[in-house]
């Protein structure tokens, strides 16, 4: 799902957010999409209702387009593409009757008036120790006992509404499964609260509520586990007989460990640090990370921050406002359940095959480290289907990027070629896709305006 933050949220856990979540007015949520210029500017996004567009594949003179809501609050819901001939990815706005526009330039108009491939939503809740928990089943009509993908999430506010993959992935032969967050949604509960182990058993809980439902082959289920979502995925793998793994841009090492990756790379990319400057902050981090897994020796944790706060480069830490040594409760409580976890233990015991996929220029996930774990940890399991491919150019959503820094992705964004087919082409080896088709192609109309 494209976002203009990214998939990767642990910085809203450990920043600003996590202050918030105990705030009885803010809630975390994604910053809205970059306005248009004045001069063309379309139209404000319509709320979802019965006059949006059906979630699906739809064919144009010039090829293919996906088209899928998604929300994530308290931004308002979204209608998300992605062009298949040009790479990009967005949010679209309503011009008139059936005729929608991207919102940035150069603008691509789009006439959806009726999928090629129209994807159906059932919606499903069931109740377990944290209380109510909503998913959806997306599938195709009249089709039975196909293969079921899992769409996880990453430690944020998102909601079952997965934009472009859910109809990209049922257009290409698979069932779809999605939920919403703890505390979104119907969900009951706080995401904030919620760790790798708690996601994974919320997703078994909802794989055998299905069982019996004749659109899916349960002995065809698999999960993409994007960022975060990474390290449910193999607990469900370990716990669950899933047929297979897709990671992109996961972290095989711990949720500390990927956290001080990137906070290094902020401070590196901010250039205003020496680098023995860079040392004292991760230095300092450390020493809180020890102070938080043990929870203890908070007095020496206190004398550290308050040394640290009169440094430049504390506000690139992500500590959250206000914080105490030791945190209140409801905080420590927060920061633990987000942030310690190590899944080695886990990797040891995954054999089902697996595809990871990496940005060359992630600054949120160290691709190298990242690649040594999975392998090493899938050498012991005894794993004989592992998989990776690590694209050029392309950043932590494996969008087009200058750097990989998020603030310099390439303008319109994009992804990079050979994602996400790439997804499919490893699941049709697996014989777990197939093309499908409700109706012959709707003539569609699209545009460029510069």
């Amino acid at each position: 799902m494209f976002r203009t933050r990214l998939l990767f949220i642990l910085a809203l856990v450990v920043g600003t957010a996590a202050a918030n979540a105990f705030s009885s007015t803010a809630r975390a949520g994604a910053p809205s999409a970059a306005a248009t210029p004045a001069q063309e500017k379309p139209p404000q996004a319509a709320p979802i209702d019965s006059d949006w567009p059906t979630n699906g594949r739809y064919a144009t003179a010039q090829g293919v387009v996906y088209v899928g809501r998604t929300a994530e609050p308290p931004t308002k819901p979204q209608l998300e593409y992605f062009d298949v001939a040009t790479h990009r990815i967005g949010n679209l706005v309503k011009v008139e009757g059936n005729r929608y526009r991207t919102q940035e330039k150069p603008y691509l108009d789009f006439d959806l008036r009726r999928p090629e491939v129209a994807v159906i939503e059932d919606r499903h809740a069931i109740g377990d120790r944290q209380g109510r928990f909503g998913f959806s089943l997306w599938h195709i009509r009249d089709a039975t006992h196909r293969p079921l993908i899992v769409l996880l999430e990453g430690a944020d506010d998102s909601t079952r509404d997965m934009g472009f993959l859910i109809p990209y992935f049922a257009a290409n032969g698979l069932d779809v499964l999605t939920f919403d967050q703890r505390g979104t949604g119907i969900s009951s509960g706080n995401w904030r609260f919620t760790g790798p182990a708690d996601k994974a058993e919320d997703v078994e809980a909802a794989l055998k509520s299905l069982v019996g439902d004749t659109a899916v082959d349960f002995a065809r289920v698999g999960a993409w586990g994007p960022s975060n979502g990474g390290w449910v995925a193999p607990i469900i793998a370990h716990h669950y007989p899933l047929a297979f793994v897709i990671l992109k841009s996961s972290s095989s090492g711990t949720i500390i460990d990927n956290v001080s990756y990137e906070v290094r790379q902020d401070l590196l990319h901010s250039g205003r640090f020496s680098p023995q400057q860079i040392d004292d902050a991760m230095r300092f981090e450390r020493g809180l990370f020890r102070n938080l897994e043990t929870n203890s020796d908070w007095a020496s944790a206190g004398t550290a921050l308050k040394k640290a706060r009169t440094q430049p480069w504390f506000p690139l830490m992500r500590i959250p406002p206000g914080i105490t040594t030791p945190p209140a409760p409801a905080m420590l409580t927060a920061l633990r359940a987000s942030l310690i976890y190590d899944p080695r233990s886990t990797l040891e015991h995954v054999t089902t095959p697996t595809l990871a996929l990496y940005g060359a220029l992630d600054r949120n996930v160290d691709v190298a480290d990242g690649q040594r774990g999975f392998r090493a940890a899938f050498a012991r399991s005894g794993m004989r289907d592992f998989t990776v491919h690590v694209f050029p150019g392309a950043d932590h959503l494996l969008m087009l990027s200058k750097t990989g820094y998020e603030s310099d992705a390439l303008d319109p964004p994009r992804f990079v070629p050979g994602y996400p087919s790439i997804m499919i082409d490893w699941l049709s080896r697996l014989g777990l896709t197939a093309r499908t088709t409700q109706a012959a192609p709707v003539e569609q109309t699209r545009s460029e305006t510069k």
